[in-house]
């Protein structure tokens, strides 16, 4: 006999694993229509020869997947440490900033403080594994392997 999970199942665990702020949880309605989306760029992906990202962007481009197809067209913006912070943006769409230990990363630090100052409707995610120290995140997923993406696209695309 061979079991089955659905990933609904998986998802809807992963999602109640988040750490969502108060404040975020009652915003989420914003970023699920058009938004778009800020990648901070971290160094361990040149260091690694692996972008950090390509499990996240599978799950982006998953054929098929009513999620995928309400997610995938927003524009993404992918910003390292030597972009200029004020250059991000200029747009009246709610923001999804995505990056991985945003609070202990200077630059992400300043390119979040930038954004906020500059969009009506912002919404941090952190990615990353530390189980403490998430002060630049509204959302953190502690990890950021296939199952986690899949989740965070859920949050954000759920009607």
């Amino acid at each position: 006999m061979t079991l089955v999970l659905e990933r609904e199942d998986t998802d809807t665990a992963v999602v109640e694993s988040f750490a969502i702020a108060p404040r975020a949880k009652e915003s989420l309605p914003l970023f699920r229509g058009r938004c778009t989306v800020v990648r901070l760029a971290s160094i361990d992906n040149d260091v690694l020869g692996v972008p950090r990202w390509s499990t996240f962007a599978e799950i982006w481009g998953e054929p098929g997947s009513a999620r995928t197809l309400r997610w995938v067209d927003n524009p993404v913006v992918t910003v390292g440490p030597h972009d200029d912070p004020d250059l991000v943006l200029a747009t009246r769409t709610p923001v999804v900033v995505v990056g991985i230990d945003n609070e202990r990363t200077a630059y992400a630090r300043v390119v979040i403080d930038a954004i906020r100052a500059s969009c009506n409707s912002v919404l941090v995610v952190d990615m990353g594994h530390r189980l403490t120290g998430h002060s630049y995140a509204d959302v953190a997923t502690f990890g950021f392997d296939r199952d986690r993406g899949a989740a965070l696209i859920r949050l954000l695309t759920a009607r």
